[in-house]
């Protein structure tokens, strides 16, 4: 408990055990409670480090465990970001932060920033340096570029802040528009967050960096923390972003320096991380793989003889089979070259657990029309499921079991074609369950909804009657809204005076509306509104019309409890996705297949693991901006020509990062199966591309991997007798979306 320790733990070895072991040698050690501070990437790992703490110590030490409930309150485990915003809270006087602000969601924070984009743009729209410039440069996309453009400035803007704090100078013109147009946005995102009193995540990381660096004060907010912390454990530090390292670089200068609190009582303060850089897969949030190898450096640096570094061989996860397909395959495509930092290196797995486990590629012949191919795939996939069903022993701790549906996860990488596979499994009578990464309130149905409750409160709300616009409802375009509008005009006066019927068309149904139901509770309206403007065909799925039901249930309850419709408006104004979260329903003892992306599978390990498509290439769509990090600066660079920015340094070296980053999104979802591991893929001419492509230029003839085609599939599902199949009647085979919010990272 005296050493500086950084743990590279691959996937399936055990990490929370090892966190929450250090955690408890330090507190064997004596160490007070309150002294030690763990940060972990969520709130869902924070919770889950407290658990396995408390079951540690309640079977070997009761004494202890006695001690550390009565404490548990005093205990320092939480999110990078919770530890930033304590750190706020406690030092608001000097940092002339108002106590009573309080934090948006995820979800809010976007809704903000899209309506302070929106109003500068109507604003700035007149101001040809600033505007009329990127429209012209872009042709007919002008609008939807800008707003692409201003929201990669929004998702590194820790970075687009600190680059304009430490002042800039640029040569060309353009690229000076963009900054500014920006710093406009900005400036007024962050003046409506100073009026609703609050703060979004990247605030919080960034007035803590700023707070411990560049306060006036930053010399007594770091002796305090130095004062009250002898020990600093962190998790995930592969998903680490420039800006968080900087805190954390911060928080232990004292220690470093020799000077502060500690020295004087003659402690040794540590520091304990833990992560793998393999399961770095936050790139489009900020994360920086590079920052892996920066600790292991820099702790080798400041403690000498005191820092160890541990890498860690074991997998208590997957059988031997998949281990030796997972080894032979990453150690040939992960490798890493010396200054090639945001490369990284794979160190085989050791099996530990005992069994046969399968690895199975189904290779299937499909032709040039992609919606045919993704549904045989689909077909393939929901037979082979049922050929598994009740006849694939899964190990259920020491005993083995038949399989079934709530054993098997499909990880996909994107959203593209899932309905399809919701058809078929529908048609198979499948029951599955799709774990999304997004919040209720972000669901296009529920967001239309709030709109429109938003409008109607108050019909001088132009973003969101622009919102309304743009939605299914009444589809207007972009550019007819740009053409259209007026400095100093609201939207609905606009749409009063327009010449063009079908804008006209809908300022008679919006009045006629807000006239006739004014009286109405805000819950029939909303299914009134859905009524006239045709909305139910949009949402008739099944899933879709119960978020509707429950977003118009949740309405009807705040109007149960008396609030006005300006209460109900200030509500949803502030609703918090992660909060409504918890209100959905449980999967526990849900008979029913999960599906989920890669991302979200992150942390979570299955008996089945079904990996479609790994013939797709990845879908990444280079950025006309780059905001990054070179040698300590900050950077800018904007190109709108697609052909020079593969002449740009820069930007070659932004695609390496991620197409290694893909690399290691394939590592993440190979690694979530225990006992069987399916893949599927649909060459084209035989042309092997993607994850494919990396398998078959890099697996022997020997190896564990068994491929098949669809000949043997369709010969095995028509050998079982469907009316044998075990489905659970009370799941419901239909999409039950569960929601959550991701991990948040910038």
């Amino acid at each position: 408990t005296t050493k500086n320790i950084l743990i590279s733990s691959p996937a399936g070895s055990g990490k929370t055990e090892k966190l929450a072991m250090r955690y408890i040698s330090l507190l064997r050690s004596g160490n007070d409670i309150k002294r030690i501070l763990a940060i972990t990437f969520t709130e869902k790992a924070a919770a889950e480090m407290k658990e396995r703490i408390l079951t540690i110590l309640k079977k070997e030490e009761p004494s202890l465990f006695i001690k550390v409930i009565e404490q548990l309150p005093l205990m320092r485990i939480s999110t990078i970001h919770s530890f930033c915003l304590k750190l706020l809270k406690r030092f608001t006087f000097e940092l002339n932060l108002d106590p009573s602000t309080d934090v948006m969601d995820e979800f809010t924070a976007y809704l903000l920033w899209n309506e302070s984009v929106y109003e500068c743009l109507m604003e700035e729209k007149d101001k040809p340096n600033l505007f009329f410039d990127v429209i012209t440069e872009y042709g007919l996309k002008g609008w939807d570029a800008i707003f692409k453009i201003l929201e990669e400035v929004y998702k590194k803007r820790p970075l687009f802040d600190l680059f304009i704090d430490n002042g800039y100078y640029t040569i060309d013109q353009k690229t000076n528009n963009i900054i500014e147009l920006s710093k406009i946005c900005l400036e007024r995102y962050n003046k409506k967050k100073k009026e609703r009193g609050l703060l979004d995540f990247s605030d919080i990381e960034l007035l803590a960096y700023k707070a411990l660096s560049k306060n006036p004060e930053w010399q007594n907010i770091l002796y305090s923390f130095d004062e009250h912390t002898d020990h600093i454990l962190i998790d995930e530090i592969q998903d680490t972003s420039s800006i968080q390292w900087k805190i954390i670089y911060k928080l232990t200068e004292e220690w470093r320096s020799g000077f502060g609190a500690k020295s004087e009582l003659g402690k040794k303060p540590t520091i304990f991380l833990v992560g793998d850089e393999k399961q770095s897969i936050y790139l489009f949030r900020g994360a920086n793989v590079s920052l892996f190898k920066t600790a292991k450096d820099k702790l080798s640096e400041w403690f000498g003889e005191q820092f160890h570094f541990e890498e860690v061989k074991e997998n208590y996860r997957s059988l031997p089979e998949i281990i030796q397909f997972t080894n032979e395959l990453f150690s040939r495509i992960m490798y890493q070259y010396p200054l090639e930092t945001w490369q990284t290196k794979y160190t085989p797995f050791e099996p530990i657990r005992k069994g046969e486990g399968h690895v199975e590629l189904i290779l299937l012949e499909g032709n040039d029309k992609t919606k045919e191919n993704r549904e045989k795939e689909a077909t393939i996939i929901a037979k082979r499921i049922l050929t598994l069903i009740g006849k694939a022993l899964i190990f259920d701790g020491e005993d083995r079991r038949p399989c079934s549906f709530k054993d098997i996860a499909i990880l996909i990488n994107r959203r593209t074609h899932l309905s399809i596979l919701e058809d078929v499994f529908r048609r198979f009578n499948i029951p599955f369950v799709i774990i999304k990464g997004i919040g209720f309130y972000n669901e296009p149905e529920v967001a239309i909804l709030r709109d429109i409750i938003l409008f109607i409160t108050n019909p001088l709300d132009d973003y969101s009657l622009f919102c309304l616009l743009r939605s299914p409802l009444f589809k207007v375009d972009y550019k007819v809204i740009l053409n259209i509008i007026v400095k100093d005009k609201h939207l609905i006066e606009i749409l009063r005076d327009s010449s063009n019927k079908h804008l006209q068309n809908i300022y008679d149904i919006i009045t006629s509306f807000i006239e006739e139901t004014k009286f109405m509770p805000l819950s029939i309206k909303l299914e009134k509104f859905l009524t006239i403007t045709e909305g139910w065909r949009y949402f008739h799925e099944r899933q879709r019309l119960a978020n509707i039901k429950k977003f118009i249930t949740i309405i009807e309850g705040y109007e149960s409890k008396g609030l006005s419709n300006i209460e109900i408006r200030e509500k949803l104004l502030m609703t918090k996705s992660a909060d409504e979260s918890k209100a959905n329903i449980n999967l526990e003892g849900t008979n029913a297949i999960r599906i989920l992306t890669v991302h979200s599978a992150k942390g979570l390990q299955f008996p089945i693991v079904f990996l479609p498509s790994i013939d797709e290439e990845s879908n990444i769509k280079s950025s006309p901006i780059l905001i990054d990090e070179e040698n300590d600066n900050i950077i800018f660079i904007y190109e709108n020509d697609s052909s020079n920015r593969k002449n740009i340094k820069q930007f070659l070296t932004r695609r390496e990062k991620e197409k290694e980053e893909e690399k290691r999104l394939f590592y993440v979802a190979v690694t979530r199966a225990q006992d069987y591991l399916f893949m599927t893929a649909i060459p084209k001419n035989k042309k092997y591309k993607g994850r494919l492509k990396y398998i078959f230029d890099n697996i022997d003839n020997h190896s564990t991997l068994k491929i098949i085609g669809e000949k043997e599939v369709n010969e095995q599902f028509n050998k079982i007798d469907s009316k044998n199949i075990y489905y659970d009647e009370t799941s419901d085979n239909v999409i039950l979306s569960h929601y959550f919010v991701e991990p948040i990272k910038y």
